[in-house]
């Protein structure tokens, strides 16, 4: 990728954001006319989807109750292993799948965090909600020290 091309990028995803911060937006259509707007063209669907994905943005209620992506500040990367711990509430399973007890808004950053360890971890896949996560694993005869090595990774106690 060039210097120039990482630029454009660069400068898409700065302005992308600003957007979700000043601005409610309700739907994809919505953010790619606000883009285009500011000179960024030829924004599809799927690459709105895509910054969407890869800046962790959801879509949620505000207080006149219409859905609108956001960037919460509560799904940025936690300073400190005590904030990850503060974050995680439970991991438990009931020998078919592990579940992941979060505060609130805590459950697509920790996801992120297990799928991006993967195999190594024992994790063969997440499904995030807000609070919730549903931990898919590798192999189910080794629950309890998948378990358990979410919980020493996460600073979770039993």
């Amino acid at each position: 990728m060039t210097t120039s091309r990482k630029r454009k990028e660069s400068d898409l995803i700065s302005a992308f954001k600003s957007l979700l911060k000043e601005q409610c937006y309700g739907s994809q259509g919505q953010l790619a006319d606000a883009l285009s707007k500011q000179g960024f063209v030829n924004m599809s669907q799927a690459k709105i989807s895509r910054l969407l994905s890869k800046i962790g943005a959801v879509k949620t209620r505000n207080t006149s109750n219409q859905m609108i992506y956001i960037l919460p500040d509560e799904l940025s990367v936690p300073k400190s292993k005590q904030a990850i711990e503060s974050v995680v509430l439970s991991v438990k399973h009931n020998n078919m799948q592990i579940v992941l007890k979060t505060g609130i808004g805590g459950a697509p950053l920790i996801s992120r965090m297990l799928d991006s360890m993967g195999e190594s971890l024992g994790v063969l896949g997440t499904l995030a909600g807000d609070d919730t996560i549903f931990i898919a694993p590798a192999d189910m005869t080794k629950m309890d020290e998948i378990c358990q090595s979410i919980r020493d990774l996460l600073g979770v106690k039993e």
